[in-house]
């Protein structure tokens, strides 16, 4: 599957950007946690969340052992039985992520951490290595793939086919260079060729596209006395997109990203403990300069760094229930005009509470403080065109998430809140969200997956403001049919409302007419999966993607299209 596909037309999920969101953030946070409990006990938790996974053998889920804090995945992991989750089929773009470069800007929580990529060739495989050279462990995964696309370019009146092939390694691979100290690298790394068409690729030459996955890192870890450090590179290349949902391809562009960063977790006694984090990210957009909506260049504009800072201090002296504060400050440069620099910071505490044995509550709250630069309106033609957002925040946030595993089959996922984030076409946009999942098995040998979404964003002005409702709704069913055959079948369904903020902009009606409207969109999967051994698999899949432009400018009707996807895919665990 095409490297645009994936980002257009998937529901890998994330939550907004780290050092600006206070969310993400405070999820790096738990995964550097996690990433250093089973050296240390400087973890802020201590009681499982209900996180499972399932067993085949004997038709329920097991419980892996994992910490309180840690998100529930369990809902998202059934989408990955029989396809890579990259691979799944939904346009349930998220608002409040349009300006992360760091992830997929999915609706729901991720289901992987900082230091993982988004995908793995084996969603069973659970970062067991299976390759050994000398003192270092490997894990290696292969995924082959080739689709049959009858309209990559997403248009109603003129689609155009091609036969797009994608290779992807996934690599995980430690060094245990002394007895404290750690070299690990984790990784999805490979490349997409359009056949026919390469013009039509997202960046690159269209014969070549590189793809390094978010979350690829190279880390080492060290331990000196009561702290231990993370030093790490994170680096990805992917597509991005300029809006929430990019109907028009012309919306989308690629983007590669650079984290260097060092975390340290100090364990200040048995009931403190200090994390703390400094980054450096280097964010380049990638494309052949294709002009978009009223004559914005992707990659003149969205190019920028941030140097932040942020911590997290919890007090916990059971072991059974958290205390925290968090904080910090990113500072943010763009290389153009477009979008102004500015200074973003945010304060706030959360609580982390068991309840009962299979569940447990994160609460978090506090305050968030934006300050722009001045970026004065450029008329259309001049270069180069701003944003003309002048707008400042000073603003709450909130977040909750209940994680409930109900019984050896059952397990769920609670998650809404308000909080501002960055935005490619305005300063930032504040968005009021909730996501739910459920998973649970219905027979033996099946797992059923539900999940659903609603999402409230403003953008804060400028040319291009808008307000946007979303709310929608997936499915996945899938069933083991014999110990080597997996079938699975897959549905979504989301709608989105976009209105102009104001009667009129600085371009009159043409500012925001691009964007604003009502539409529908469809989206149905089939998928088969087929262990040739255990190691290599084939997939088969079929995708059928409906978009249906209910109201909006009459122009812009011709954004209504279908789409037809064929794929097969091979996987090998080495």
């Amino acid at each position: 599957m095409a490297a645009a596909a994936v980002l257009t037309l998937t529901c890998v999920e994330v939550q907004a950007q780290y050092g600006v969101s206070p969310s993400q953030t405070g999820m790096f946070f738990d995964d550097l946690r996690a990433r250093q409990r089973a050296e240390s006990a400087a973890s802020a938790s201590g009681a499982r969340d209900g996180n499972v996974v399932y067993d085949y053998d004997s038709g329920i889920y097991r419980a892996t052992g994992n910490e309180m804090g840690q998100r529930s995945t369990d809902y998202q992991s059934a989408r990955e039985v029989s396809r890579p989750s990259i691979r799944s089929g939904s346009n349930a773009f998220s608002a409040r992520t349009a300006g992360d470069y760091t992830n997929y800007a999915g609706q729901y929580t991720s289901p992987t951490g900082f230091f993982a990529p988004t995908y793995i060739s084996d969603p069973f495989l659970s970062g067991r290595r299976n390759v050994r050279l000398g003192p270092v462990n490997v894990g290696f995964g292969f995924y082959q793939g080739i689709e049959y696309n009858d309209n990559v370019n997403r248009s109603g009146v003129d689609p155009v086919s091609d036969v797009i092939t994608s290779t992807l390694l996934n690599i995980d691979a430690n060094y245990q260079v002394t007895q404290n100290n750690r070299l690990s690298i984790s990784t999805a790394l490979g490349f997409d060729n359009y056949w026919n068409h390469p013009e039509l690729s997202p960046y690159g030459d269209g014969n070549f596209i590189v793809n390094v996955l978010p979350g690829s890192t190279i880390a080492f870890d060290i331990k000196a006395g009561p702290v231990y450090f993370t030093v790490y590179d994170r680096i990805s290349v992917r597509p991005a997109v300029r809006n929430d949902f990019a109907l028009t391809r012309n919306q989308v562009f690629g983007v590669f990203q650079n984290d260097v960063g060092v975390a340290a977790n100090w364990r200040i006694n048995s009931a403190w403990s200090l994390s703390v984090n400094l980054m450096h990210s280097d964010s380049q957009a990638l494309g052949g300069g294709q002009t978009g909506t009223v004559g914005v260049t992707d990659e003149d504009n969205f190019s920028r760094t941030t140097d932040s800072i942020h911590a997290s201090l919890t007090f916990s002296p059971t072991g059974t229930w958290v205390l925290g504060m968090e904080g910090g400050v990113t500072d943010m440069q763009y290389d153009q005009e477009f979008n102004a620099d500015g200074v973003l910071s945010n304060i706030g505490a959360f609580v982390v509470l068991p309840v009962a044995k299979s569940t447990y509550i994160r609460v978090a709250g506090g305050w968030q403080n934006f300050e722009f630069d001045e970026v004065g309106f450029k008329s259309l033609g001049t270069t180069p065109l701003t944003s003309g957002d002048t707008s400042d925040l000073s603003d709450f946030y909130y977040s909750v998430t209940l994680s409930n595993q109900l019984n050896s089959r059952v397990s769920h996922s609670l998650t809404f809140g308000r909080e501002a984030a960055l935005n490619v076409t305005s300063n930032y946009v504040v968005a009021d969200y909730l996501n739910y999942g459920i998973s649970f098995i219905a027979w033996k040998g099946s797992r059923i997956a539900l999940s659903a979404y609603v999402e409230d964003a403003e953008m804060s002005g400028g040319v291009f403001a808008q307000e946007t409702l979303q709310y929608g709704m997936d499915i996945h069913v899938s069933h083991r049919v014999t110990s080597k055959l997996t079938a699975g079948v897959g549905y979504h369904y989301g709608r989105t409302d976009t209105d102009r903020m104001g009667s009129s902009n600085a371009l009159g009606s043409l500012g925001s007419a691009a964007n604003f409207g009502t539409f529908d969109q469809h989206a149905w999967n089939v998928d088969l999966t087929y262990a040739l051994n255990h190691k290599a698999s084939l997939i088969f899949g079929y995708r059928y993607y409906l978009t249906d432009m209910l109201s909006g400018p009459g122009r812009f009707n011709d954004q209504d299209f279908t789409q037809n996807r064929l794929i097969m895919g091979f996987n090998y665990n080495f």
